[in-house]
């Protein structure tokens, strides 16, 4: 295992309440800020933030392949295509899943594989859960392999899809089969890391945000890590920058509810590379 300390995170937007998956995409960085009820955009170049949809408890965002904005509205359980003007229904999860919807990846397919807490996180033990598949025809179906706590994902170059199971602090690789069914692979272990949103590089490399942390962590094939401190608690990264060299990280203090709600001390920061990511919205293939 090696570390690499040196690397000093920038703080590049400040008074948000819950920042999460972040994206990049068309030289933007995208996010939800969770407990601010926003979707938003953030350009690098005129540091100008701008709310791109209003969604109650938003998490995972992407894009189909006609350039729709998807993002979830967590506690409803629900995917919603999202716009400045008005937001519109695009798949009800709410009869499906037994957790808050979480993280999506949307592939090029516009096939999108969607994750769920899988209990109450804040009233009762760990308990494994399903993934969705969601195709483009509509239609929503449940994995067969169970999974604990499923967070961030992306796709390795083999295609292979790769989950943060964030509370059996590993990350898991999945077969993608032909119709986009799932057939459980291989898992790294982390260690003492806790994973919560990932991306991916050009070297197939995936830095992981570690939740207790207070640090990125780049994980190697072979599981590897190399981790670079930020000032809170890490809950998503992107690789983005006009070079793809720039790693964004949202942080906070903790992810309680009330206290996110009630004070706006989420924080975007960034650090600098020398592996750039790649892929479509930065998750790879």
């Amino acid at each position: 295992m090696s570390e690499n300390r040196a690397a000093e995170a920038v703080e590049v937007v400040s008074g948000l309440h819950f920042p999460e998956c972040l994206r990049w995409r068309a030289g933007l960085l995208y996010f939800s800020d969770m407990y601010g009820d926003t979707v938003q955009s953030y350009d690098p170049e005129t540091e100008e933030l701008r709310v791109v949809a209003e969604v109650f408890h938003p998490a995972g965002i992407g894009w189909l392949p006609d350039g729709r904005m998807l993002a979830v509205a967590s506690e409803d359980r629900a995917i919603l295509q999202v716009a400045d003007s008005q937001n519109a229904p695009y798949a009800d999860l709410s009869g499906l899943v037994p957790g808050w919807l979480n993280d999506i990846l949307v592939d090029g397919t516009g096939r999108v594989y969607a994750g769920n807490f899988g209990y109450d996180l804040f009233g009762e033990e760990p308990k494994a859960t399903n993934l969705a598949v969601i195709d483009s025809t509509g239609n929503v179906r449940l994995q067969r392999d169970e999974v604990l706590f499923p967070n961030g994902m992306v796709r390795r170059s083999d295609g292979k899809l790769v989950v943060a199971e964030t509370f059996r602090n590993a990350l898991t690789a999945f077969t993608v089969e032909a119709d986009g069914s799932l057939t459980r692979d291989s898992s790294i272990d982390l260690g003492d890391v806790v994973p919560d949103g990932i991306c991916i590089d050009a070297e197939d490399h995936v830095w992981v945000a570690s939740v207790f942390g207070k640090e990125v962590v780049r994980v190697s094939p072979d599981g590897e890590l190399d981790r670079r401190p930020v000032s809170q608690c890490a809950f998503a990264c992107m690789l983005g920058g006009p070079d793809r060299r720039t790693l964004y990280v949202a942080t906070a203090p903790d992810f309680e509810p009330a206290d996110r709600r009630a004070k706006a001390e989420g924080r975007i920061e960034a650090i600098r590379v020398d592996v750039p990511g790649v892929g479509a919205q930065g998750l790879g293939v």
